[in-house]
């Protein structure tokens, strides 16, 4: 039989928030390391069935779960990601992305026959539907939407300052 099972009277202790010794309880008996035995591997049991229920691949058990190469090649993978996006950065823009560009934020005022509501006619008379048309009007280009930031108008395309940096690349790597 454990301590905790049976009560015996092991002592008398003052009653909490009493002035007077007059009113006592009995105290409890400590425990003893048996006591503890049980509890422990209930929560054992109770641990290792909550973990294989649910198990996450962390950082710390990721190389106990799949084999080293399998990891490296998922952290080779995570670690050269970001770098294909910095490559196209680092490529000259092509006619046809700014081609594509220049019909996504200008061609609705910088056509032949704009679709915008507010122009009749292309305003300044610059006309933005063609390479050679966009390179006759690189200059006008580089001071309104890269210097500038003037165009689109009110920047209703919402051009991004990513397709700005585009733009002005195309126009330095045409003129040189």
């Amino acid at each position: 039989m454990t301590r905790l099972k049976s009560m015996k009277r092991v002592g008398w202790a003052k009653a909490p928030g009493t002035a007077d010794c007059m009113t006592h309880r009995l105290r409890a008996p400590l425990p003893t390391p048996s006591d503890f035995a049980s509890v422990q591997q209930s929560r054992r049991r109770t641990a290792w069935a909550k973990a294989e229920s649910k198990i996450v691949p962390t950082p710390q058990r990721l190389g106990r779960l799949c084999p080293p190469y399998v990891t490296a090649v998922v952290l080779i993978i995570a670690a050269t990601a970001p770098t294909a996006s910095f490559a196209q950065a680092l490529l000259p823009p092509t006619d046809a992305e700014i081609l594509a560009l220049m019909r996504a934020h200008c061609v609705a005022c910088h056509a032949a026959e704009p679709t915008h509501e507010a122009f009749a006619k292309a305003p300044a008379g610059v006309l933005l539907e063609t390479i050679p048309q966009v390179a006759v009007n690189a200059a006008r280009i580089m001071t309104q939407v890269v210097v500038n930031r003037a165009m689109p108008l009110g920047n209703q395309t919402g051009m991004t300052d990513g397709e700005r940096d585009r733009i002005a690349a195309w126009i330095e790597g045409h003129n040189k």
